[in-house]
C-alpha cells in the first residue's frame, strides 16, 4: 500500500500543469490591446526578461558575442538592451572590435557597410537564440553630454537624421527580433526634432516597427512624448528604493500600454545589495509590468570602460548572484499565469504584513484575475496574512519560493475560507505563492 501511494504521488507530480513557460516565441511581438503586455504572433503573452548589454555590438568579437548570448539564453534572458552605435563606452569608440567605424565620413549620412554587417551578425545571433534586441539607433547620453551622440545630433540637420532613420528602417525591417528605443539617459527635448526625424525615417521604411524610449532617471518612456503614436511601449527608469510607487503610476496610465522596468541600480554599482536587485525586479512584475531589464557592471560595457565600477572581467560576472536570481525570477513567473496578475494595491488579498508604503521593505502582491494564483514578494521576513477566499476552488496549495536559489517548499494545503497567517522560514527575502489546488500547477518555479 505504501509503495502504491508513492507511485501515485510521483504520477501526480509528473502531471503538474504549467502551460505558461513559453520559451519558443513566434516573433515579432506585438501589443495586446487593452493589456499591459506584448504577445507573440500566436497570441502567447511575452514575459520580458532583459539584460543590459549596451556595448555588445561594438565591444565584442563575433566569438565573444556568441559566448555571451549562449549564457544569457541559458538563464532565460530574452531581451537585450543594446547600442547600435557607441560613442564612449567601448575600447575604440566609436569603432567596433574590428576597428570599423559606423560612418566613413559625415555623421549619420555615410554608414559603413562593414560596421553594420557586424551589427547584423550579432542581431541575427540573438534571433537564433530567441532573444529580442532593444536597439538604440543613437544613444544620446546622460544629460546630453559626452557619453552619447547628443552633440552630433545637434549639429546634424533633420534631413541627415531622417536619412539615417530611413537607412536603418530599410536595413532592419525584415528582422523580427528588433524593438527600437529612442533617446538614452536624458530628456530628449534638447534634440527633439532630430530624434523625431530619425524615428520617422525608420517608420517610413518599416511602419510596423515597435518603439519605446529611454529618458532621464525618474521618468516614464511616455513622459516627453505625449501624443506620439509611434511610441507603443512604456517603461519606467528609476533609482528609487521604493520604485513600486512609480510602477503603480505606470500601471494606471491611460490609455493602457505595455510597460517594463527599463533601468534601476546595477549589480556592482549604486551600492546595490543582492536583495535590492531582486526587489527592483519583483516589484514591477507584481505591479503589472510585463518584465524588467537587469544590469551588471562590467557586463554592460564588456570591460570597455575600466573606470566604471573598477571591473573589467565581464565573463566572471556572467554567473554572479544577480544574474542567477534573475533566472530564478523568470522561472517563477513563467510557471504561473503572470499576465493575468492584478496588483493588490488596495490590500484586499494581502491583508497584513505588507509594511509601509514608501519604504524599501514594502511587500507587493498580485492575484490572477480568475483567482487561480496569488504571488507576493517579501523584501524581508515577516508574518503575512492572506484572505484565502480570494483563491478559487475549495483548496489552496501554498509554497515558499526562495528567490536566491529557486528552491521551493510546499507549505501545505488549506481551505479557501477566512484568513491564514504564513511565517517565512528564515530572515531573508521570500516569495510566497498560493494556488487553486484544482488547477494542478507545478511547484512554484518548476515548469514541467
Amino acid at each position: 500500500m505504501k509503495l502504491n501511494r508513492f507511485i501515485l504521488s510521483c504520477f501526480i507530480i509528473t502531471l503538474c500543469f504549467s502551460p505558461f513557460a513559453q520559451t519558443n516565441y513566434e516573433y515579432p511581438v506585438k501589443p495586446a490591446p487593452g493589456n499591459h503586455f506584448l504577445t507573440d504572433q500566436e497570441g502567447t503573452p511575452f514575459f520580458w526578461s532583459g539584460d543590459a548589454a549596451w556595448s555588445l555590438i561594438v565591444q565584442l568579437s563575433k566569438e565573444d558575442a556568441e559566448f555571451y548570448l549562449d549564457n544569457r539564453q541559458a538563464k532565460g534572458f530574452n531581451v537585450l538592451m543594446v547600442n547600435l552605435i557607441e560613442h564612449r563606452f567601448c575600447t575604440n569608440a566609436p569603432n567596433n572590435f574590428y576597428n570599423e567605424p559606423p560612418f566613413t565620413g559625415k555623421m549619420f549620412t555615410t554608414p559603413n557597410e562593414k560596421y553594420f554587417a557586424h551589427a547584423d551578425y550579432v542581431i541575427r545571433a540573438a534571433a537564433k537564440r530567441g532573444i529580442i534586441v532593444l536597439l538604440f539607433p543613437m544613444y544620446l547620453g546622460y544629460d546630453c553630454g559626452i557619453d552619447g551622440w547628443c552633440e552630433e545630433a545637434r549639429r546634424a540637420t533633420t534631413e541627415d537624421l531622417r536619412f539615417y532613420g530611413q537607412y536603418l528602417g530599410e536595413r532592419y525591417r525584415g528582422y523580427t527580433n528588433i524593438i527600437w528605443c529612442a533617446g538614452g539617459d536624458t530628456d530628449p527635448s534638447q534634440v527633439r526634432d532630430k530624434m523625431l526625424a530619425c524615428i520617422r525615417g525608420i517608420r517610413e521604411k518599416d511602419s510596423s516597427a515597435l518603439f519605446s524610449s529611454h529618458n532621464q532617471p525618474e521618468s516614464f518612456a511616455v513622459s516627453p512624448w505625449s501624443g506620439e503614436s509611434w511610441l507603443t511601449i512604456n517603461n519606467l527608469y528609476s533609482y528609487s528604493t521604493a520604485l513600486y510607487e512609480q510602477c503603480r503610476d505606470a500601471y494606471l496610465q491611460c490609455p493602457v500600454m505595455p510597460y517594463f522596468m527599463i533601468e534601476s541600480a546595477y549589480e556592482n554599482e549604486h551600492q546595490s545589495s543582492a536583495q535590492r536587485l531582486r526587489s527592483q525586479a519583483y516589484w514591477p512584475v507584481l505591479c503589472g509590468a510585463m518584465g524588467y531589464i537587469f544590469g551588471n557592471c562590467p557586463l554592460w560595457h564588456f570591460g570597455g570602460f575600466p573606470s566604471w565600477c573598477g571591473k573589467t572581467d565581464w565573463k566572471a560576472e556572467l554567473d554572479a548572484p544577480g544574474s542567477v536570481s534573475m533566472d530564478m525570477l523568470q522561472r517563477l513567473f513563467r510557471s504561473r499565469p503572470w499576465y493575468a496578475l492584478i496588483p493588490d494595491f488596495d490590500h484586499k488579498v494581502l491583508l497584513s504584513g505588507y509594511g509601509t508604503w514608501g519604504k524599501e521593505d514594502y511587500a507587493t502582491a498580485s492575484r490572477a484575475q480568475d483567482g487561480s494564483t496569488i504571488v507576493a514578494y517579501l523584501p524581508s521576513a515577516r508574518p503575512v496574512v492572506f484572505d484565502m477566499t480570494k483563491i478559487s476552488g475549495n483548496k489552496a496549495i501554498c509554497w515558499w519560493y526562495n528567490p536566491r536559489t529557486g528552491e521551493y517548499t510546499e507549505i501545505g494545503a488549506f481551505e479557501t475560507k477566512g484568513t491564514h497567517e504564513f511565517i517565512p522560514t528564515s530572515d531573508e527575502d521570500w516569495v510566497i505563492v498560493l494556488d487553486d489546488a484544482s488547477m494542478g500547477f507545478c511547484p512554484a518555479g518548476k515548469n514541467k
